[in-house]
């Protein structure tokens, strides 16, 4: 029984035993399989690190690169169509697109320009736009704008014709900032070609120009003639100056000097911010900071809106390129009444000339008896010292205003700041830039037709085909060039298009490297324990494998010794 006994132990043991060397075999293959998932994970993250995309670079800001902000107007694309083409040089269209020219009759079916549309007409755009607001592929508001523009109207444009300047802004330090308000536009009338009047609006309120024309003389829309200002009933300016000056009367300065009538005429904004100019008033009812608003006030308005305070919505004029600068105007106008007119005024001593020279040494209103003085100098260093601050962030600023202007920190005197001014000499009016848009799209549809694969179609809104088509030359883009035609070309060419590490796709690489990597971790830790139990239980099993062997062989002995006798 013993021998019987220790057979059928060392036959459960071998199985046993030889049951997990099969595993650790199974478990050494899937450690193998582990390694090679962690292999293809790190190669695939390698390749997920050097992961581009497109990107619009305007130099200022930088946008991933869409069918939309290549072909609907807006400021980013300065309201010049990009236009998306095939290897034909045909314009890959929306699907709506496409069916709203073929409804205007200016493609065929099969994309092709339709007979008669190779040469454009007024008609024929206003019919494209009329089927682009059926299918809501425009606004109607840019559809009305398009259709009644009597500015420009239809034109050649994209054919040759002018190419309009659309740079709506323009980036000036502080120096070249200076300089350029010191610009002088004199009222103009708008004429058309046999010369009658059309309008009569002057430049500066179109905003065009940053002149000052309007700041301390009246100007007459039809004749040009400019006279003095009227402030609270009585001239600005008395032509007759004393270092007395009569109650209830104004006098502008310069160092204490009187400004005469035609220097006033003339005097611009970049006058007042690169000269010493002071304004002095004699009375006792406080008419240069009332309560209900002084001439101060009057005249930091005045500034406020030449340089594009208050604008109509939708206007470029001077500092009010966007909504954050129309905003940045408002808090900006509001802080400089309170830094420099909402204090009670310092008091000084000294006559007129005495008491205006002592005013460019503060931002506040300063007080001799009934005279009270204002540096115009300092009230439009701190307007814009406080629009910069406005507009770029109150944290870690470089800019102070204190009462004392020597203790104060002006961003006009910083010459590494940029001011954005709206381009006055390019083509600003947004009615304008939509028409001039649409204008190029339907002349170069009629020009080039339209590609028809639908396929094309449907996924050329897909930012994705969109980059991978435009890097591997499935895709190019039409562009308008300096001689007034469209040229196609690889997006490298276009200036704006860049292409760049995309960091959403490699930080989604890294995590999904981490992840994979964490649980192949996991999964070798535990098959390294599973490994190492069944180690320990093959050793246990051979030392007790060895045991029984010898068990058996000792009994198989002792059987042929006791019938060998």
């Amino acid at each position: 029984m013993g021998l019987a006994a220790s057979q059928a132990r060392f036959l459960a043991i071998t199985s046993r035993k030889m049951n997990c060397e099969f595993q650790s075999m199974q478990i050494a293959q899937e450690k193998l399989s582990v390694t090679r998932d962690l292999q293809k994970a790190a190669k695939d993250y390698q390749q997920g690190l050097s992961a581009t995309k497109l990107v619009w670079d305007d130099h200022t800001d930088t946008y991933d690169l869409s069918y939309d902000l290549l072909m609907q107007p807006t400021a980013i694309n300065e309201f010049d169509p990009y236009l998306v083409t095939d290897t034909q040089g045909k314009i890959i269209l929306t699907s709506t697109m496409f069916n709203a020219a073929q409804k205007a009759g200016i493609i065929n079916a099969d994309g092709t320009p339709a007979s008669g549309s190779i040469h454009p007409s007024k008609t024929g755009r206003d019919k494209f736009i009329d089927e682009l607001v059926k299918n809501n592929s425009i606004l109607l508001s840019n559809a009305n704008i398009v259709k009644n523009n009597k500015n420009i109207g239809w034109t050649q444009s994209g054919l040759g014709g002018e190419v309009f300047d659309k740079t709506n802004v323009n980036g000036l330090n502080s120096t070249a900032f200076a300089t350029y308000t010191k610009k002088v536009t004199y009222p103009s009338n708008v004429v058309d070609s046999t010369g009658k009047v059309i309008n009569k609006k002057d430049d500066f309120v179109y905003g065009l120009k940053l002149n000052t024309i309007d700041l301390f003389a009246n100007v007459d829309a039809n004749t040009g003639e400019i006279t003095p200002k009227k402030v609270t009933g009585s001239n600005l300016n008395v032509l007759n100056y004393n270092t007395k000056l009569s109650k209830g009367q104004y006098v502008i300065t310069k160092s204490g000097s009187a400004v005469t009538e035609a220097e006033m005429k003339k005097l611009t904004i970049g006058d007042i911010l690169t000269g010493k100019y002071e304004i002095t008033y004699r009375g006792t009812d406080n008419g240069l900071y009332t309560s209900n608003g002084g001439a101060a006030e009057e005249i930091l308005k005045q500034f406020a809106t030449v340089l594009g305070y208050n604008a109509p919505a939708g206007t470029y004029k001077g500092l009010n390129v966007d909504t954050a600068s129309a905003d940045a105007l408002q808090q900006a106008f509001e802080l400089t009444k309170s830094d420099c007119l909402q204090n009670a005024p310092i008091s000084k001593g000294g006559n007129v000339v005495n008491l205006a020279n002592a005013s460019q040494d503060s931002n506040q209103i300063v007080t001799s008896t009934e005279l009270y003085s204002l540096s115009l100098t300092n009230l439009l260093k701190t307007f814009l010292t406080n629009f910069a601050v406005s507009l770029d962030g109150w944290s870690d600023t470089p800019f102070i205003i204190n009462k004392e202007s020597k203790k104060s920190k002006y961003a006009t005197d910083d010459l590494n700041y940029h001011f954005m001014l709206a381009n006055t000499d390019g083509m600003i009016q947004q009615e304008d830039l939509v028409t001039d848009f649409y204008n190029m799209l339907y002349n170069q549809i009629c020009q080039q037709g339209a590609c028809a694969d639908k396929n094309k179609m449907e996924l050329v809104n897909d930012k994705e085909y969109l980059t991978h088509g435009l890097k591997n030359g499935q895709l190019f883009i039409s562009s308008l060039r300096e001689d007034g035609y469209f040229y196609q070309g690889p997006y490298s060419l276009i200036g704006y298009v860049a292409e760049v590490a995309d960091d959403e796709a490699i930080a989604q690489a890294e995590a999904e490297y981490n992840y994979t990597k964490s649980k192949l971790n996991y999964k070798e830790e535990t098959l390294d324990l599973q490994m190492k139990n069944l180690d320990t239980e093959i050793s246990a099993l051979t030392t007790e494998f060895d045991t029984v062997k010898n068990l058996i062989s000792k009994g198989v002995e002792k059987v042929f010794t006791m019938f060998s006798t």
